[in-house]
């Protein structure tokens, strides 16, 4: 847009309310006046001058205040979604200005809108949809490459993405693969759902969740006891046929090696030393193949999973010791002070990243719940039955098919 015509369309777009507001508040009838011809005023302004460029760069969103500037904004809005929808990504620019609109705009300003309110909603929705099935997609693949705390973290997005009332079949899929990742990634299946998520959908998920909780359960008690793998086996040949239903199955089937991995890690919470023998009948698939056992603490030991050495002191495994390491700083995998506090350093700034991540994450998906709340407000307010003054009426007209209906 050329800086003379935005000089011109400026004006216009900033013209109501008044900023600063006046010493006295507008009367109804001047508010309601005064809106309804900046209604008037944004209808006739084309969309491909709403989307262009100002001054100095940016666009139009830049300027305007949503929670001053409700309407104008709103036209904006609507004007870059028709012009370019499909190139539109959830955490982009343009897609934070939208939430950032939800969280800030007047809504006695928006009842004069509803139909144009209803279909930013549309858009949203629309569009953490298809970024739930991207999101779903993505951690499968992260857990196909074992790559476990990004594939947890795309699971959470979903699991907490906004929804209209019940959880969908895509957070559903997301919630049995999220119990899965728990248990092959960190040996247990997080106490309650991210903090985000709805109480409703947790409800669903939960219900249709239940075999995998069940699994769960069974694997964090079997640790706690120290029992063997066979109940967990179990579990899962009773369940074959769900888990294949569910394409959940490759999955499943990891979790028995999953499970022997941490039994054998949380001998070290309660023995500095233990006879390969015990380990093998406490934690093998075959409590006589000491061998087999032994060139499976090796593994773990040499993919770094254990900080313990073997002391073979014959030629006969079921007689060599199991010694954990007393502290980091000993054993095959010791580090010093330094390496040590490196390590932290490293860890502590992907936790804040991380962290940012799903702060950034939660704030955007925590609309959802705003919006309903306000929904149900304003349904509220609209079926209260009116009084004898009919001004308040006419200075917050609300169509409660604007905004609420499904056409």
């Amino acid at each position: 847009m050329a800086p003379r015509d935005m000089e011109y369309l400026l004006p216009q777009l900033l013209s109501f309310p008044p900023h600063p507001p006046p010493p006295l508040p507008l009367s109804d009838q001047v508010y309601d006046k005064e809106i309804r011809t900046l209604r008037l005023v944004l209808n006739e302004i084309p969309a491909n001058a709403l989307t262009g460029g100002v001054p100095n760069g940016g666009d139009l969103l830049d300027i305007l205040d949503p929670s001053i500037n409700t309407l104008p904004y709103l036209y904006v809005l609507l004007a870059h979604i028709h012009a370019g929808r499909q190139k539109i990504m959830i955490g982009g620019s343009f897609w934070l200005k939208t939430l950032n609109f939800l969280e800030r705009f007047d809504p006695i300003q928006v009842r004069y809108v509803g139909v144009e309110f209803r279909r930013v909603i549309l858009f949203i929705r629309d569009t953490a949809l298809a970024s739930n099935t991207y999101f779903l997609y993505g951690a499968m693949v992260y857990m196909a490459l074992r790559e476990w705390t990004r594939a947890i973290l795309f699971l959470e997005i979903v699991l907490t993405a906004p929804t209209k009332s019940n959880a969908s079949q895509i957070q559903v899929e997301a919630y049995k693969k999220w119990i899965l990742a728990s248990l092959l990634a960190r040996g247990e299946v997080p106490g309650s759902l991210p903090k985000t998520t709805s109480p409703q959908v947790a409800k669903n998920v939960r219900a249709l969740g239940r075999p995998y909780e069940a699994l769960g359960e069974i694997f964090k008690e079997g640790l706690a006891k120290e029992q063997d793998v066979r109940r967990l086996n179990a579990e899962i040949h009773t369940g074959h046929q769900r888990w294949m239903e569910d394409h959940n199955l490759t999955l499943v089937l990891q979790v028995p090696d999953a499970y022997r991995q941490f039994s054998i890690v949380t001998l070290e919470l309660t023995y500095a030393a233990l006879p390969l023998l015990i380990v093998t009948q406490r934690t093998s698939p075959d409590s006589k193949d000491h061998a087999e056992t032994a060139q499976y603490v090796a593994m773990m030991i040499s993919n770094g999973q254990l900080n313990a050495t073997l002391d073979r002191t014959s030629q006969d495994p079921q007689s060599w010791i199991l010694r954990f390491a007393m502290s980091s700083s000993a054993g095959p995998h010791a580090r010093s002070e330094q390496e040590q506090y490196e390590e932290l350093v490293r860890q502590a700034s992907r936790t804040a990243k991380l962290a940012d991540h799903v702060r950034e994450t939660d704030r955007k998906l925590s609309l959802s719940r705003e919006y309903i709340n306000w929904m149900k407000q304003a349904k509220s307010e609209a079926n209260a039955p009116q009084g004898e003054d009919s001004s308040t009426a006419t200075a917050y007209p609300f169509d409660e098919e604007d905004i609420m209906g499904d056409g």
